[in-house]
């Protein structure tokens, strides 16, 4: 199994990670989730912006703008407030990302989501690390 540590995203601007998330009603749908540390906080947000419906590094391996103040979806320039995921851009102003509950504990990056299995963490412009269940 593969731990995803505070070091990784000293190391790094952000990770994706590809989970399966569960319901009750609906099978399993795999997700990719995008990590990062702001303000000395860890957040996580599926990675997915809503106009266009792709990756927030879909065109750049980045989510962050170049004064890393707002994240950025690489395709359009639309920017999100990093500690809640709400639009700021005006086409969808108000929407947010879809917040993955995350805590740091003793070093340790822990999704507190009972219903995500992770299935593997991409660092950027490296290979994939896969876990093994």
């Amino acid at each position: 199994m593969i731990s995803l540590t505070v070091d990784t995203l000293t190391a790094h601007d952000f990770v994706t990670v590809e989970v399966l998330l569960k319901s009750k009603s609906a099978a399993p749908i795999k997700a990719s989730l995008v990590v990062f540390r702001f303000a000395d906080q860890v957040y996580a947000y599926v990675n997915h912006c809503m106009h266009m419906h792709r990756p927030l590094n879909c065109q750049q391996d980045a989510v962050f703008d170049s004064a890393r103040r707002w994240l950025r979806c690489s395709m359009h320039g639309f920017l999100f407030e990093p500690t809640n995921g709400v639009c700021i851009s005006p086409v969808c102003e108000g929407q947010a990302l879809q917040k993955i509950n995350v805590v740091e504990e003793a070093g340790i990056i822990v999704f507190k989501e009972k219903q995500l299995q992770v299935l593997a963490v991409h660092l950027p412009a490296e290979k994939p690390l896969k876990v093994t269940p």
